[in-house]
């Protein structure tokens, strides 16, 4: 007999199982949808790099632009003209700027044919205007604009007006220093402004002296006409100056600047230069071409009363407001003998000259290194075998790379001084019309002499940055120039809407 109880009896629920088989599908089921997930990224990977590796259609547009070629300009340099004095030979008009004789100009050019004309007007009361040289432009097919080279000289012996004086002719530009000149008792300093353009010129001068900053009524909005010529005393600007710095600043045309200055002591005259503008702030000025000659006689003059402008000086001016330390190296051109170096702490807006020791008969470079971008300019004399005296103001030279021209005007024993502030020698190729080349060896970061012929012209190639300047030295007559490098030429510029 069947037991009842045992037909209905059930199987008994063990512990959580029917949770647990439940949990068991809910992972299946979550790990499936995992793990097609991770297929579905790892299928749009692939996807995504093999887009990446295929080649796309690509689309650039190059933005229109046009090139513009400047049309070449006739190169133009000018001259500081003749001479000047206040007054006439006998005294009268002494606010009347005259002119005494002519300069001797000389002028060259690598290609083309340059011409001389005259400015149209001049403040100067003879007429006598200083020479404008022009060179047409080059064809476009030249490879490299031609180079244009000029100076001028003039021996003077007029009144107090004696000595001789030569300058280079230079480039308009709108902003110029001029190191050099004096305004003190029995020196006589004129400013000269030339604009060959065809448009006016509104210039405005920045006047320093050994005492600083010198504020002038009428230094600013000085309007040099199309062609013409404007020419000031400085002592106008400022008087009882032994040690001036002018700084020419221009609106529209562009203008050259020099100082002409004349020394007379009690009734003695003591020489006349020009002075040129020199390389702009800079932590290192050159000034080649230092001549030291007749160092006796000038030792002995120095010693009378009035004569202490004999000495060779070195002018500074920082026109920042942080003082420099500098450090000024003289060396002697011949190769011979070390150099000579002197520290000298120079105040910012103040114009110090540095006066240097008594050296030996000979040329010398001298260079300025400092930490705070200055001007500079030198002063050098000589005295004649009659006791006449005669000065020469040196601007610091601008760098010239790879080529130059050089004109050399007619004087006493004409030299030409090359610098090479570079780190590698230069063999320099002196050539000249009518003339056997000349190789000149100059050797890294020194200077040497090369005497050259007056009236003519010297291109001078093989090297990669040379300093140069021209002096002149006879008997009671001294002068001297830095040579400066032509603007660079216009190139085509890309323009873009």
């Amino acid at each position: 007999m069947t037991d009842p109880a045992s037909e209905s009896e059930e199987l008994p629920v063990v512990g959580d199982e029917v949770p647990q088989k439940k949990r068991a599908r809910g992972a299946i089921i979550i790990s499936a949808r995992i793990v097609a997930g991770t297929i579905g990224t790892v299928v749009a990977a692939v996807t995504i790099a093999a887009a990446a590796w295929l080649p796309l259609p690509s689309h650039t547009a190059t933005p229109p632009s046009t090139t513009v070629v400047p049309v070449p300009a006739a190169q133009q340099r000018v001259c500081a003209g003749p001479l000047l004095r206040l007054g006439s030979d006998s005294g009268q008009e002494a606010t009347a700027v005259s002119s005494v004789g002519r300069p001797a100009v000389r002028y060259g050019q690598t290609a083309g044919r340059a011409g001389s004309s005259e400015l149209s007007t001049t403040d100067n009361t003879s007429g006598v205007a200083p020479d404008v040289l022009t060179l047409p432009p080059a064809s476009q097919q030249a490879t490299k604009p031609p180079l244009l080279a000029g100076s001028q000289s003039q021996t003077v012996g007029s009144g107090d007006l004696v000595g001789f004086a030569a300058a280079e002719c230079s480039e308009g530009t709108s902003d110029s220093w001029l190191v050099g000149g004096a305004t003190d008792t029995g020196r006589t300093t004129l400013l000269t402004l030339s604009n060959p353009s065809n448009v006016s010129a509104t210039v405005a001068l920045s006047l320093y002296s050994e005492a600083g900053a010198v504020s002038a009524a009428g230094s600013e909005g000085i309007v040099v006409t199309p062609g013409g010529q404007r020419v000031f005393s400085l002592a106008g600007f400022a008087p009882g100056v032994s040690s001036p710095v002018v700084r020419v600043q221009s609106r529209g045309g562009q203008v050259i600047a020099n100082l002409q200055q004349s020394t007379v002591r009690t009734l003695e005259p003591g020489g006349v230069d020009i002075v040129g503008a020199a390389n702009g702030p800079s932590l290192t000025n050159v000034i080649p071409g230092v001549v030291v000659a007749n160092s006796a006689a000038l030792t002995a003059r120095e010693a009378e009363p009035g004569y202490s402008d004999l000495r060779t000086v070195i002018r500074l001016f920082v026109p920042g407001t942080t003082a420099a330390h500098t450090e000024i190296s003289v060396v002697p051109e011949s190769g011979t003998g070390a150099g000579t170096s002197v520290s000298v702490a120079v105040e910012a807006g103040i114009v110090t000259d540095v006066p240097l020791d008594s050296f030996p008969e000979g040329n010398y470079s001298v260079t300025i290194a400092s930490d705070q971008p200055l001007v500079a300019g030198a002063r050098v004399s000589t005295v004649g075998t009659t006791g006449q005296t005669d000065f020469a103001w040196l601007a610091a030279a601008a760098p010239i790379d790879k080529q130059a021209l050089v004109t050399i005007a007619p004087g006493p024993s004409p030299v030409l001084h090359l610098d090479n502030p570079t780190r590698k020698a230069a063999t320099v190729m002196l050539e000249s019309a009518g003339a056997a080349a000349v190789t000149v060896t100059v050797p890294a970061g020194r200077s040497v002499s090369q005497p050259v012929t007056g009236s003519k012209t010297y291109t001078l190639s093989g090297f990669d940055q040379l300093a140069l300047a021209v002096s002149y030295l006879g008997d009671g007559q001294l002068s001297a120039f830095s040579v400066s490098p032509s603007a660079p030429a216009s190139r085509p510029i890309t323009i873009y809407p």
